[in-house]
């Protein structure tokens, strides 16, 4: 059987395509030609453009800022069919857009398509064979992106394995991991870590792994090589972020929305993900202790709305503790006496948010009754209605913690039970 090496394609040896990158190939080829040249990728982002000859439209400026083309442009020009094109071809121009035509080069490597290399149609251009350079120049593009990915799927590949064993309960499967990670350098900093763990609201699926694999790849690509770990298991990824110093919260809570946004843009408008999130933490050997956290922070965000659908250990508060709780071992028979019957009433809902706005509120009668627009007389009325159903006393400290508890209890329970 050949080996990957032994089964890769001989690449030309034109003096004209020399270069070991995508870009210095763009360039040489631009060059030769005297025109401009790109090459995206099978989703028509940017992987290398040469410089302007002249012969650039407002698309491919707007491409060379921002890497891509707008979505409707994307669609329309995949919607020619160019993705299933052997040899090259043209695309007609569209006013609408701006787009002129185009010639299309497919650029290929052992029957994968693994871009489009692209010259905007000039007159000296058009018709008859294509010139050689631009074959060349597609197949040694071809090859490098093949290396390319060859050399990154195994990276992910030891990438995910070293993850998973540094997430291990076992300390000689973490201790192993460690020294994987040190020695295949797969993360350039870990003085700083934070672990974010993504969890979609719905069974996996292929095109849910689909969907946070190509999240966790855009963030990847927003940060500095070699600062991101990724391990996605069903409808669960989790992303491991180092740097040489702590990220602001901000930037955290940043990295967490457009993950969920780049989720959301690969999968059905209807699906989501909840993003929980871990404190800073020191070394690889703390990184078990920030996923725990991490798994507990994203529970709060899936179930509770109050977090909109993203949520950091830091803020989790009492529920740090309470989402730990095996709620499928608990009984009806709960030291809470009365407390059912305050909860099991519909017809008490507003008592219950009168009583969790006040003890949220550390029992400040002025602020909740605030907050809940009503006269403080009428929040005084409710209150006493709850200690007289709970037979609970709402100026005795374990009380106060007792009604506390139970009704951020019921708060997850609840969500539990609608969201199975």
């Amino acid at each position: 059987m050949a080996t990957d090496e032994e089964s890769r394609p001989v690449p030309p040896r034109g003096d004209a395509i020399a270069g070991d990158d995508v870009q210095s190939v763009v360039d040489t080829l631009a060059d030769r030609l005297g025109r401009s040249v790109a090459v995206d990728d099978p989703q028509l982002h940017l992987i290398a453009a040469s410089r302007h000859f002249g012969d650039e439209d407002d698309i491919r400026v707007r491409s060379v800022i921002d890497r891509k083309i707008p979505p409707e442009l994307q669609r329309w020009v995949l919607g020619k069919g160019v993705a299933d094109w052997k040899q090259p071809g043209r695309v007609t121009g569209d006013p609408d857009t701006g787009l002129a035509p185009r010639l299309c080069f497919p650029i290929r490597c052992n029957g994968m398509l693994l871009g489009f290399l692209w010259l905007i149609e000039s007159g000296a251009a058009t018709g008859g064979e294509p010139h050689p350079a631009v074959t060349e120049a597609a197949e040694s593009i071809g090859l490098i992106l093949y290396r390319r990915m060859v050399l990154n799927e195994r990276r992910r590949s030891r990438v995910e394995s070293s993850l998973r064993m540094l997430l291990s309960p076992e300390k000689d499967d973490r201790y192993r991991a460690i020294d994987e990670i040190r020695e295949e350098q797969l993360l350039a900093h870990s003085s700083h870590l934070v672990v974010l763990v993504a969890e979609a609201d719905a069974e996996p699926t292929g095109d849910t792994a689909l969907a946070l694999e190509a999240a966790a790849e855009r963030m990847e690509r927003r940060l500095p090589r070699g600062s991101v770990l990724t391990l996605v298991r069903g409808r669960r990824a989790v992303v491991a972020v180092g740097g040489p110093r702590p990220l602001s919260d901000r930037a955290v809570r940043e990295l967490a929305e457009r993950f969920r946004e780049d989720f959301g843009r690969t999968t059905r408008p209807e699906r989501t993900c909840a993003v929980g999130l871990s404190a800073t933490v020191h070394g690889l050997e703390a990184v078990v202790d920030a996923h725990r956290q991490a798994g507990t922070a994203v529970r709060a965000a899936a179930l509770l709305p109050v977090f909109g659908g993203i949520a950091s250990w830091s803020s989790l508060g009492p529920f740090a503790l309470l989402l730990r709780i095996d709620f499928d071992q608990l009984t009806q028979d709960l030291p809470f006496p009365g407390v059912g019957d305050l909860l099991g009433n519909p017809e008490h809902e507003v008592l219950v948010r009168s009583a969790e706005e006040f003890l949220d509120r550390a029992g400040d009668s002025s602020s909740t009754a605030e907050a809940m627009h009503v006269h403080r007389t009428t929040l005084y009325h409710r209150l006493k209605r709850v200690e007289s159903i709970t037979g609970l006393s709402l100026d005795d400290g374990m009380d106060r913690l007792t009604l506390h508890l139970a009704l951020k209890m019921a708060r997850i329970n609840t969500a539990r039970r609608s969201s199975s």
